[in-house]
């Protein structure tokens, strides 16, 4: 599947917001030791030079390393993703991630950032452990807020992110509606043309207004996987269909490095087999150097079956407590 692409003006724009938070941490005078390491990493990826360098883990030799290629080209990298917390973006700044990228716009844009950075490391002395306190946390849903009442978005049922209101006609409209429900996004540019993935909660009514995606997209997409997934449960053909895959996979992988670098770029690389349920993007990734048992592939069977079953509650609960709201430009209207 084809990685999702970015506009060099959405990369000035996560810019903009990572240094709007930066600033907020200096000017409060007070910085933990997460706040430190995410942005220590912000600027030392971003300030990093495209450059082409020497694989250290290269074997002439050696078959079946998947990264055993000579060299390999490190780029600039939008970094702020915080493993503690699962949130913010890894973005490698290239031409494949960022079709119309242009890094000298970027850092005539940001002429600060290295400025930035000493300054960040020369606050090294004075960090504070554990959180930030309550009286200096920075109210980033209230600016969430108010830039979405001056762009006039709203809720979308599904992601929860705010996204533009726009009228629908034709036949894109969804169960006839067609004012005020929420813009296309969440998808990705198919090769050639039109989009891949767009969020379900695209064309509905947005959140404050009706609980209605939520109610479809249990109905649609949540529940018609259970059912699927229920009849998926392993057996032991299923384990044996599957270990004949990863040993297929070996003699392939085998064959595969035999060829010259020049080859392999004409040749795709085989695809490490996986244990796939119903409605999956990703499965369950199978060990090449033990083997897979039946009572793994139960017990990942099971625990994907009870996430769909916690999700459609979740969505229930949601929809039973569903109240009419202001959208955030009403809101705006009503102080």
């Amino acid at each position: 599947m084809k990685n999702k692409t970015y506009k060099q003006e959405e990369i000035l724009e996560f810019i903009k917001e990572a240094l709007e938070e930066f600033n907020f941490i200096i000017e409060s005078k007070y910085i933990t030791k997460s706040e430190f390491t995410k942005f220590n990493k912000f600027f030392k990826n971003i300030l990093r030079l495209s450059k082409k360098k020497k694989n250290p883990y290269f074997y002439p030799n050696y078959q079946g390393n998947t990264s055993n290629d000579e060299f390999y080209w490190t780029y600039p990298t939008f970094h702020t993703y915080e493993d503690s917390k699962c949130i913010g973006k890894i973005i490698t700044l290239n031409i494949e991630n960022v079709p119309n990228l242009d890094l000298k716009a970027i850092y005539r844009q940001f002429p600060l950032l290295i400025e930035n950075h000493e300054l960040l490391i020369s606050l090294k002395p004075f960090i504070k452990l554990g959180k930030r306190p309550k009286d200096l946390e920075k109210d980033y849903e209230a600016e969430r807020l108010k830039k979405a009442s001056l762009e006039n978005k709203a809720t979308c049922g599904i992601c929860g992110d705010y996204w533009e209101l726009v009228d629908m006609m034709g036949e894109g409209q969804k169960f006839g509606l067609s004012k005020n429900v929420i813009a296309d996004h969440g998808f990705t540019i198919r090769d050639g043309f039109g989009r891949n993935g767009v969020c379900f909660g695209a064309r509905f009514e947005s959140w404050e207004k009706s609980p209605k995606v939520k109610i479809e997209y249990v109905e649609q997409i949540l529940k018609p996987i259970l059912e699927k997934v229920k009849k998926e449960e392993p057996s032991e053909a299923t384990l044996i269909a599957l270990t004949k895959w990863v040993a297929r996979f070996k003699v392939e992988l085998e064959e595969y490095y035999k060829l010259s670098f020049n080859e392999r770029r004409d040749v795709e690389q085989p695809n490490r087999p996986e244990y796939m349920l119903s409605g999956q993007k990703v499965g369950l990734l199978l060990s090449t150097t033990r083997p897979t048992t039946l009572k793994e592939l139960v017990e990942y069977w099971n625990n994907y079956k009870a996430s769909i079953e916690n999700e459609i509650i979740r969505f229930q609960t949601s929809i039973k407590n569903w109240t009419l709201q202001p959208t955030p430009r009403e809101r705006l209207k009503q102080q």
